[in-house]
């Protein structure tokens, strides 16, 4: 049972690690440009949801400010 278990755990390592190394396998087959593309979208969209964050946290500094007076 006890080696059973352990042997199970280390396929489970295994298998992560076919998955991320296979993830930069075809990062790596896409041309310059596709990668290009989908590092602009991949900014484009951490900006858009860093900018609403940052909105969201003004209005409540608005607000936690208003309250004090």
């Amino acid at each position: 049972m006890i080696l059973k278990f352990i042997f199970k755990r280390n396929r489970i390592k295994n298998k992560k690690e076919i998955k991320s190394s296979s993830n930069i396998y075809g990062w790596m087959d896409l041309s310059k440009e596709e990668r290009l593309e989908i590092d602009s979208k991949e900014k484009d969209e951490s900006m858009k949801k860093k900018k609403e964050l940052l909105k969201s946290i003004r209005k409540e500094y608005i607000k936690l400010k208003n309250n004090k007076k």
